[in-house]
């Protein structure tokens, strides 16, 4: 091995301060023994067990929220779901304000790029309609019956735009912010890049309450997550996440209405 490699190997790799096994220069945790890679005292500078502690803030109100619009029948309606959708937007603007200069720098869009906005998109809408067939096909095997979101606007005045605005559009920024904005960057903080990506992903597949929709919902967010992270921006995720959940839309009022 020449001096490159090696001067290059320096820098992205490291010994383990316990057991001094080699690891990557950004771990925060030794995949050998699993020990702590920050010191006390940096521990503390960062804010690392406040971080954890409002991330679980963030996840047990939206919980809370949830729980309550999906298993409390009085409040099953149109209203009391729009009512509860502005206080899930709230409160992901909430806390993704209280840390206003820390959380800034993933609304920028560094090095745009159209044709990777457009390739981000054809993915969502692929992963979207191959997501819609499987839905569909299980609902039909295992229950007999089927779910579909128009169902819920259908007898409202512009039930199309009603649906697209509260299915597409709000859980694109909303959910983006929360999860993939506040949230992670939080965890990004206290974990490795990997470790902060996958418990995200985790914690919003359970937020949905659907044990039948994590085979897909796990994936779709590893994804969101792991496109935050390579661009350094929310809004390649928020574009995909608007493309899923709108084509969903178009695929219902196509098969529905």
């Amino acid at each position: 091995m020449n001096n490159t490699a090696l001067e290059q190997d320096s820098v992205v790799q490291k010994s383990c301060i316990n057991c001094n096994e080699i690891i990557a220069v950004e771990s925060r945790f030794c995949k050998h023994c699993g020990s702590s890679q920050t010191t006390t005292d940096e521990n503390t500078a960062t804010g690392g067990w406040t971080n954890i502690k409002h991330a679980a803030l963030l996840f047990g109100v939206d919980v809370v929220i949830c729980c309550v619009a999906s298993f409390i029948d009085v409040f099953k309606t149109l209203l009391w779901s729009v009512v509860f959708d502005v206080l899930l937007a709230v409160v992901a603007l909430a806390f993704f304000c209280d840390n206003w200069k820390k959380n800034m720098v993933i609304l920028r869009w560094p090095q745009f790029s159209v044709l990777k906005l457009l390739g981000y998109g054809g993915a969502a809408v692929l992963a979207s309609l191959a997501v819609s067939f499987c839905v569909h096909w299980l609902n039909q095997a295992l229950f007999s019956k089927e779910f579909y979101y128009y169902g819920f606007y259908a007898h409202q005045k512009y039930a199309a735009a009603l649906m697209i605005f509260f299915v597409a559009v709000m859980p694109a920024l909303f959910e983006e912010l929360a999860y993939r904005g506040y949230l992670l960057q939080n965890l990004l903080g206290v974990a490795d890049k990997n470790q902060a990506i996958f418990i995200t992903s985790f914690l919003f597949a359970i937020l949905h309450l659907s044990l039948l929709s994590l085979f897909w919902l796990i994936p779709f967010a590893l994804l969101l997550g792991y496109v935050r992270v390579k661009e350094k921006t929310l809004w390649y995720g928020v574009f995909m996440h608007f493309c899923f959940n709108l084509t969903v839309c178009i695929v219902e009022l196509w098969r529905y209405s």
